[in-house]
Protein backbone atom coordinates (compact mmCIF):
# COMPACT_ATOMS: atom_id res chain seq x y z
CA UNK A 1 0.00 0.00 0.00
CA UNK A 2 1.04 3.45 -0.67
CA UNK A 3 1.42 6.38 1.76
CA UNK A 4 -0.17 9.28 0.68
CA UNK A 5 2.42 12.87 1.11
CA UNK A 6 0.73 14.89 3.50
CA UNK A 7 1.50 18.86 1.85
CA UNK A 8 3.07 21.26 4.10
CA UNK A 9 1.17 23.93 5.82
CA UNK A 10 -0.37 26.68 3.43
CA UNK A 11 3.01 28.99 4.05
CA UNK A 12 6.13 27.17 4.04
CA UNK A 13 8.34 27.51 7.46
CA UNK A 14 10.47 29.99 8.11
CA UNK A 15 14.53 29.16 6.49
CA UNK A 16 12.63 26.61 4.70
CA UNK A 17 13.98 26.32 0.79
CA UNK A 18 10.96 26.94 -0.63
CA UNK A 19 10.73 30.32 2.01
CA UNK A 20 14.14 31.38 0.73
CA UNK A 21 13.28 30.42 -2.86
CA UNK A 22 9.79 32.48 -2.53
CA UNK A 23 12.40 35.50 -1.08
CA UNK A 24 14.31 35.51 -4.08
CA UNK A 25 11.63 35.54 -6.18
CA UNK A 26 9.81 38.44 -4.58
CA UNK A 27 12.77 40.60 -5.04
CA UNK A 28 14.00 39.75 -8.52
CA UNK A 29 10.90 39.08 -10.07
CA UNK A 30 9.50 42.72 -11.10
CA UNK A 31 11.13 43.90 -14.55
CA UNK A 32 12.71 47.18 -14.01
CA UNK A 33 10.70 50.07 -16.67
CA UNK A 34 13.94 50.08 -19.27
CA UNK A 35 13.55 45.90 -18.95
CA UNK A 36 10.43 46.11 -19.38
CA UNK A 37 10.80 48.78 -22.36
CA UNK A 38 13.45 46.95 -24.38
CA UNK A 39 11.89 43.23 -23.67
CA UNK A 40 8.20 45.25 -25.62
CA UNK A 41 10.87 46.13 -28.58
CA UNK A 42 12.12 42.66 -29.31
CA UNK A 43 9.31 41.17 -28.93
CA UNK A 44 7.49 43.61 -31.26
CA UNK A 45 10.32 43.05 -33.49
CA UNK A 46 10.22 39.22 -33.64
CA UNK A 47 6.92 39.02 -34.18
CA UNK A 48 6.59 41.06 -37.21
CA UNK A 49 9.42 39.01 -38.31
CA UNK A 50 8.01 36.11 -37.89
CA UNK A 51 4.56 36.64 -38.56
CA UNK A 52 4.66 38.90 -41.64
CA UNK A 53 7.89 38.14 -43.37
CA UNK A 54 7.03 39.28 -46.70
CA UNK A 55 5.86 42.09 -45.84
CA UNK A 56 6.09 44.46 -42.37
CA UNK A 57 9.26 42.50 -41.47
CA UNK A 58 10.67 43.33 -44.81
CA UNK A 59 10.17 46.97 -43.83
CA UNK A 60 10.33 47.45 -40.07
CA UNK A 61 13.59 47.84 -38.67
CA UNK A 62 14.16 46.19 -35.07
CA UNK A 63 15.21 49.52 -34.35
CA UNK A 64 11.95 51.42 -35.28
CA UNK A 65 10.42 50.14 -32.02
CA UNK A 66 9.78 52.55 -29.48
CA UNK A 67 8.90 49.88 -26.02
CA UNK A 68 6.79 51.74 -23.08
CA UNK A 69 6.65 49.81 -19.42
CA UNK A 70 2.87 48.39 -17.98
CA UNK A 71 0.63 50.14 -16.48
CA UNK A 72 -0.42 47.98 -13.97
CA UNK A 73 -3.10 50.51 -12.27
CA UNK A 74 -4.59 50.20 -15.73
CA UNK A 75 -3.72 46.49 -16.17
CA UNK A 76 -2.33 46.95 -19.51
CA UNK A 77 1.20 44.91 -20.74
CA UNK A 78 4.55 46.34 -21.86
CA UNK A 79 4.14 47.57 -24.89
CA UNK A 80 5.80 49.19 -28.62
CA UNK A 81 5.15 51.48 -31.49
CA UNK A 82 6.82 51.72 -34.78
CA UNK A 83 5.70 54.52 -37.46
CA UNK A 84 5.24 53.68 -40.36
CA UNK A 85 4.99 56.91 -41.73
CA UNK A 86 1.78 58.96 -43.02
CA UNK A 87 0.73 59.45 -39.78
CA UNK A 88 0.36 55.30 -39.94
CA UNK A 89 1.67 53.44 -36.63
CA UNK A 90 1.98 49.97 -35.63
CA UNK A 91 1.12 48.94 -31.93
CA UNK A 92 2.15 45.58 -30.62
CA UNK A 93 1.48 44.23 -27.25
CA UNK A 94 1.46 40.76 -25.38
CA UNK A 95 -2.14 39.42 -23.68
CA UNK A 96 -1.77 38.07 -19.94
CA UNK A 97 -2.23 34.92 -22.04
CA UNK A 98 0.86 35.45 -24.25
CA UNK A 99 -0.69 36.14 -27.44
CA UNK A 100 0.86 38.87 -29.50
CA UNK A 101 -1.18 41.61 -30.37
CA UNK A 102 -0.49 43.79 -33.07
CA UNK A 103 -3.05 46.63 -34.35
CA UNK A 104 -2.55 49.65 -36.97
CA UNK A 105 -3.28 53.02 -35.71
CA UNK A 106 -5.09 54.77 -39.27
CA UNK A 107 -5.22 58.70 -39.43
CA UNK A 108 -8.58 59.89 -40.39
CA UNK A 109 -9.08 62.09 -43.26
CA UNK A 110 -10.93 64.37 -40.62
CA UNK A 111 -7.64 64.58 -39.30
CA UNK A 112 -9.00 64.64 -35.53
CA UNK A 113 -8.44 60.93 -34.64
CA UNK A 114 -7.19 57.33 -35.27
CA UNK A 115 -8.89 54.16 -36.28
CA UNK A 116 -7.10 50.83 -34.65
CA UNK A 117 -7.60 47.98 -36.84
CA UNK A 118 -6.36 44.50 -35.78
CA UNK A 119 -4.09 42.52 -37.46
CA UNK A 120 -4.62 38.74 -37.51
CA UNK A 121 -2.02 38.00 -40.38
CA UNK A 122 -0.70 39.16 -43.84
CA UNK A 123 -3.13 38.75 -45.41
CA UNK A 124 -5.41 40.49 -43.13
CA UNK A 125 -3.02 43.49 -43.40
CA UNK A 126 -3.01 43.00 -47.21
CA UNK A 127 -6.41 43.65 -47.68
CA UNK A 128 -6.32 46.73 -44.57
CA UNK A 129 -4.07 48.30 -47.20
CA UNK A 130 -5.80 48.00 -50.26
CA UNK A 131 -8.23 49.50 -48.34
CA UNK A 132 -6.38 52.37 -47.56
CA UNK A 133 -4.66 52.95 -50.66
CA UNK A 134 -6.62 54.92 -52.55
CA UNK A 135 -7.26 57.72 -49.74
CA UNK A 136 -2.95 57.65 -49.00
CA UNK A 137 -3.28 55.87 -45.79
CA UNK A 138 -6.09 57.57 -44.19
CA UNK A 139 -9.92 56.28 -43.24
CA UNK A 140 -12.69 57.58 -44.59
CA UNK A 141 -15.63 58.11 -42.24
CA UNK A 142 -18.86 56.33 -43.47
CA UNK A 143 -21.52 59.03 -42.94
CA UNK A 144 -19.70 61.26 -41.89
CA UNK A 145 -21.51 64.72 -41.63
CA UNK A 146 -18.06 67.01 -42.30
CA UNK A 147 -18.27 68.25 -38.92
CA UNK A 148 -14.93 69.22 -36.32
CA UNK A 149 -15.62 65.87 -34.54
CA UNK A 150 -15.61 62.31 -35.56
CA UNK A 151 -16.19 58.88 -34.00
CA UNK A 152 -12.90 57.97 -33.80
CA UNK A 153 -10.25 57.92 -30.79
CA UNK A 154 -8.58 61.38 -30.91
CA UNK A 155 -5.32 61.95 -31.33
CA UNK A 156 -2.98 62.92 -28.17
Amino acid sequence: MTETLTPPAISPAAGSPLALLFDIVATTARLTKDEERDGAETAAADHVYAAYPDTLGRVVDHDAWTGYPALRENALEPSAVAHLGGGLWLHHTITADYRDVLTLLVPCTCRYGYVPSLIEDESDLQELLQELRPTGGHVVHSGDTGGPYCASVPAA
